[in-house]
């Protein structure tokens, strides 16, 4: 399957598609002698992984340590839990230090508000 079509089948680019290439997140395309890339039509399930898997928040390392695993455990509910629990573990501590900024903001536009009126402003 040409770039062309493997990028249309995944929603995604073409230079997309040659970045994650060379990341290794994909393996690399077999070449026809006319030069042109050729992927595998599995190829396009793996590029789905990979962007579901960054919009969940995963980093491109964390994704291409997943895609080395064997596929027959990276099928496997069992060894995906412990990854998906870590990443959600990771957005409640960042949602956590969030709200703490959130309130630290708030008390010190309360404190800058209150010196605003103070008798020489009011």
């Amino acid at each position: 399957m040409r770039i062309g079509e493997v990028a249309q089948r995944a929603g995604v680019s073409t230079s997309r598609l040659r970045f994650y290439e060379a990341k290794g997140l994909l393996p690399p395309a077999s070449r026809g002698a006319n030069g042109y890339r050729d992927y595998e039509a599995h190829t396009v399930k793996i590029v789905g992984i990979i962007e579901r898997a960054q919009h969940l928040g995963f980093s491109l390392k964390e994704i291409a340590t997943f895609l080395a695993m064997p596929p027959e455990r990276w099928k496997n509910p069992d060894a995906i839990i412990p990854h998906v629990e870590a990443k959600l573990r990771e957005i409640d501590k960042h949602l956590r230090e969030a709200q703490k900024r959130r309130r630290d903001l708030r008390a010190l536009l309360a404190e800058l508000r209150v010196k605003n009126k103070g008798p020489d402003n009011g």
